[in-house]
């Protein structure tokens, strides 16, 4: 390693705020939006799979707590018999099975139905087994043990593509296609319920900030998005009226909630719109509209920068400008995408990087798929087949990993790389080194560099020994080295490293790497990241 091998250009992608450490409800977050400040995958990189339960109908993951939760279903349930689900939950390190209980059921299939998950937070997980016309409580249950905690005292008909958001103190959020409500969590009580008319049964949930709830609504001439009070559940104003008479998306917001998204379709053309609202605080001004294609059940993605990933009406994966619906990027159209009908579910990690399932649940059973694109959308970093996924997910944690479900099993995929610690502080905190992407040969490895003094001059030092030597507080990664000067510091995004490595360095041996950057403000002039490690397999 006594020559330049590796060589590094700064990415497009762009780092932008996160929302989201876990995978609390469907969306992800109260947005809704598919943002998580994880790092995901950009390889294929299994990190487990549970195929202990085969499942009829692919229910999705939610994550929290170090656990996936989620429904296994060996069959619908029998009247007058049992229940034949199970609300499963895993390890997210290993996916070990941690519990599993089967909701109460009373077995008349007329007043109770399959048991789904609604979310999972503050060492809860809710759930139920109603649907439409079959009003049931929630249930709570310990995220750790699966012990009982409460059943609420109101009754929804919401079902498993509503799900539940959650207020900032943890209370959650229900709407069905009568009602929204706001449920204790600590007691079940009820804070408040509004009534509320939905034009379907079905995707009727709702999308919160810190104050505020927002829900698509039946209006004279076709539908609105309304704002509600998170506090009382009062109606506060309504958006202009977006033509079409049925509804089965739910809607979505920009991270700093100042603009609620809407995909407005039904099985018509003439009325297959994404809308985009302004909320000024006193009114919803429309900004701008776009055809689309006809979805049912969509959990949209937005980027860090606030970009929105959607279908055009011929297939096309595409990437909006939010400022005016332009189509800014397309992955072309993807293939096979399902029958007229289309319910994907996206996640977009921290840098960007987006996944979308097809949501597909027919035949052939084999048609499902997951793609995953860079933020631009030009590189198709893998593509996942899956049997019939459906509301399986992705879903993606803070630490990475993502989780995605289809009937055969539950199947987690993350980074293999290891932070190592040592940073020394600079201005701005400890500058942050984090690892993504698989090291055989580097075409998809990535650094990404966070909390670095900006516009300063960095050198990238890659080791390959087991030993390190102490740097003034820091750590200096093991020799031999290649020392990589010159690089810039900010706004990065990733890294990308490109280039081989020496076949001798494969095959189980680890490769280390540190960030040293020049910080006059700091008391010794200088800082350093943490050191991250990954071995190739």
């Amino acid at each position: 390693m006594h020559r330049t091998l590796l060589h590094l250009v700064l990415a497009a992608a762009l780092c932008g705020p996160a929302l989201a450490s876990e995978w609390n409800n469907y969306g992800g977050n109260a947005a809704r939006n598919g943002q998580s400040d994880g790092i995901g995958p950009v390889a294929l990189d299994l990190a487990w799979q549970n195929k202990n339960d085969y499942s009829i109908i692919s229910w999705a993951p939610f994550l929290h707590g170090g656990r996936v939760f989620t429904i296994r279903e060996a069959g619908f349930p029998v009247n007058g018999g049992a229940a034949n689900d199970a609300l499963v939950a895993l390890d997210l390190a290993s996916g070990a099975e941690d519990w599993r209980l089967t909701l109460p059921f009373g077995g008349n299939t007329g007043t109770e139905w399959i048991a789904w998950i609604a979310g999972a937070r503050d060492g809860q997980v809710y759930a139920s087994r109603s649907s439409n016309g079959k009003p049931q409580p929630l249930h709570a249950y310990d995220a750790a043990s699966g012990g009982y905690l409460w059943t609420s005292a109101i009754a929804t008909e919401a079902w498993a593509h509503d799900g539940v958001v959650f207020a900032p103190d943890g209370d959650l959020i229900v709407g069905d296609h009568k009602v929204v409500a706001r449920i204790d969590r600590l007691t079940g009580g009820t804070a408040w319920s509004t009534p509320r008319t939905g034009s379907v049964s079905g995707n009727c949930g709702a999308a919160a900030t810190a104050s505020a709830l927002f829900i698509d609504e039946v209006a004279p001439g076709g539908q609105v998005i309304s704002k509600l009070d998170l506090v009382t559940g009062a109606r506060l104003y309504s958006s202009p009226v977006m033509a079409g008479f049925t509804e089965q998306n739910s809607p979505f917001l920009s991270s700093d909630g100042g603009t609620v998204y809407l995909s407005r379709t039904q099985n018509n053309p003439a009325v297959h719109y994404l809308f985009a609202f302004q909320d000024t605080g006193a009114q919803l001004i429309q900004l701008w509209s776009r055809p689309v294609r006809w979805t049912t059940s969509h959990e949209h993605g937005i980027g860090p920068d606030g970009s929105l990933y959607t279908f055009l009406a011929n297939n096309e994966f595409v990437r909006l400008d939010p400022a005016t619906g332009a189509v800014l990027n397309s992955a072309g159209i993807l293939a096979p995408i399902g029958t007229s009908n289309l319910s994907p579910k996206t996640a977009v990690d921290r840098n960007g990087c987006v996944y979308v399932s097809n949501g597909w649940a027919s035949s052939p059973a084999t048609d499902g798929r997951l793609w995953a694109f860079t933020p631009d959308l030009q590189v198709n970093l893998f593509t996942l087949p899956l049997d019939r996924p459906n509301a399986g997910g992705p879903a993606l944690a803070g630490d990475g990993t993502m989780v995605v479900c289809d009937r055969t099993g539950v199947f987690a995929y993350r980074s293999t790389w290891t932070d190592l610690g040592f940073a020394l502080a600079g201005t701005l905190g400890a500058p942050r080194l984090e690892g993504q992407g698989d090291l055989r040969p580097f075409t998809t490895a990535a650094l990404a560099l966070s909390q670095a003094l900006p516009g300063s001059l960095a050198g990238l030092v890659i080791g390959a020994q087991n030993a390190s030597l102490p740097f003034y507080g820091g750590v200096l990664v093991p020799f031999p080295s290649i020392v990589i000067p010159g690089l810039p510091t900010g706004p990065l995004g990733t890294l990308p490293l490109l280039g081989q490595v020496p076949g001798g360095l494969l095959s189980g041996v680890p490769l280390y790497f540190q960030y040293w950057i020049l910080d006059p403000g700091a008391p010794q002039g200088y800082a350093a990241s943490n050191a991250v490690t990954v071995t190739a397999p």
